[in-house]
């Protein structure tokens, strides 16, 4: 008797948990909210637009969003989109952790997979990386649409997939959540347009009382203030003088992931080309490894900055186990200021590596054939490493009176891997070689 209370009294707390999202998390989820998630979590509004810093929470408020919605409501279908599988796949895994504390969750689980869960009320999560196209969304028709990190997915994804999935369900709800990163953008429109209708929310990182303004202010030490305030106050960068603009970036960009690092005597078929920025104290190394699928098209596949004072003899001990991996056909390397030594080294194993000094000259001659090739979709990019895209798009660009162009980046910040990929870039889009366009032929 005493048990059959108690359960009712168990079920009759849940069912009034479901008419508040704070509560469900507090009691069922074992997570309390931070004052300024509260007010998200209970929002309703049919648009909603959150522009996060680092470590807002901004993965687990968008979970607890989906799972309280598909239980509090039946015969709904939930859509998370991302830009790419890993972030789908993090996010798709914070919801089952969220159902694994759960126990009134589990007990309505009836199917659940690797992109879908579904429950005895009819109501489903579907979590889906979008691709360049939207592809693999076309066809649903869903009831709320959470598109994580919202500024990474291609326009015409929001606009013309995300938008129909919504329109014949007049009570559906889309919410965009999203690091800053370009203003040509929707998510960025729903951000400052009032007019669109969005309720809107800005929580840069100093909003969590986890993170102490010691740890900020070192971040801020490290990464300097441009790249500091985008990754941590959650602001928009005037990008006035910016070479390479955040749409011809994304256009680039596809859903894979890079290779790891190399095991032993793992070995990769195909035509590669190399870049090898060299870098000390200020300045990272880097490493960028660029595959060449068609005579006028390259995919990168590999990058690596190594930590500041690593030694020209680690780096090149490095290189030389890539190239025992690869077999590089051709690669261009940063010859400025490290001497003949390193150089020499390096052709001592791969004779088909070109130095360059990188002049004011050269640095725009590399620069304008690298975005010449992106405007030319000759080039594929990673959508999931921000890290790289950043660097590129934080490049900046101004007139020198000689009539070429001064590269920066933003103080604080580094641009390794992006000169990197351009020399590697150099190789890879030349011709390829007679010899070796034979042996791939035979291979």
């Amino acid at each position: 008797m005493v048990r059959n209370q108690l359960i009712q009294k168990y079920g009759e707390i849940f069912l009034q948990s479901l008419l508040d999202p704070v509560v469900f998390s507090e009691i069922f989820l074992k997570f309390k909210p931070h004052p300024y998630q509260d007010p998200f979590l209970r929002d309703n509004s049919p648009r909603i637009v959150a522009c996060c810093g680092r470590q807002v929470g901004k993965t687990t408020l968008s979970a607890i969003k989906a799972l309280h919605f598909a239980l509090s409501h039946d015969s709904v279908r939930v859509l998370v989109i991302s830009a790419g599988l890993r972030q789908s796949i993090y996010l798709f895994d914070k919801i089952l952790d969220l159902i694994d504390v759960c126990i009134p969750a589990q007990s309505l689980l009836t199917h659940r997979n690797r992109t879908k869960i579904r429950f005895t009320n009819g109501s489903e999560i579907v979590a889906l990386p979008c691709g360049r196209q939207g592809y693999t969304l076309r066809g649903f028709t869903v009831d709320m649409a959470i598109i994580d990190e919202a500024n990474y997915v291609p326009r015409v994804v929001i606009e013309c997939v995300v938008g129909p999935m919504l329109i014949t369900r007049p009570n559906a709800k889309r919410i965009y959540i999203s690091t800053p990163w370009m203003k040509d953008h929707p998510f960025y429109e729903a951000l400052t347009n009032l007019e669109l209708g969005f309720t809107r929310y800005t929580w840069p990182t100093s909003m969590n009382p986890k993170v102490t303004k010691e740890y900020l202010e070192r971040e801020k030490l490290l990464i300097g203030e441009h790249s500091f305030n985008r990754e941590y106050n959650a602001m928009y960068i005037d990008d006035q003088f910016t070479y390479f603009s955040s749409d011809l970036v994304l256009n680039c960009t596809q859903n894979y992931e890079l290779n790891k690092d190399v095991e032993q005597e793992q070995k990769y078929s195909g035509e590669y080309h190399v870049g090898l920025d060299f870098g000390k104290h200020i300045d990272h190394s880097a490493i960028a490894i660029l595959q060449k699928i068609f005579e006028n098209q390259v995919r990168l596949v590999y990058v690596k900055e190594f930590q500041l004072n690593t030694s020209y003899t680690d780096v090149i001990t490095y290189l030389r186990t890539l190239h025992a991996a690869y077999n590089f056909t051709a690669g261009c390397l940063d010859q400025t200021g490290v001497g003949e030594a390193p150089y020499e080294q390096i052709r001592e194993f791969m004779p088909q590596m070109q130095g360059i000094t990188l002049t004011a000259p050269t640095k725009q001659d590399l620069m304008g054939k690298l975005r010449l090739a992106m405007e030319n979709q000759k080039i594929k990019l990673p959508i999931e490493n921000k890290h790289l895209l950043t660097q590129i798009t934080d490049q900046q660009s101004k007139p020198l009176l000689s009539g070429t162009l001064q590269f920066t980046h933003p103080p604080g910040a580094h641009d390794d891997l992006l000169w990197a990929l351009a020399l590697a870039a150099q190789s890879a889009l030349k011709p390829t070689p007679t010899f070796y366009a034979v042996s791939a032929k035979r291979n």
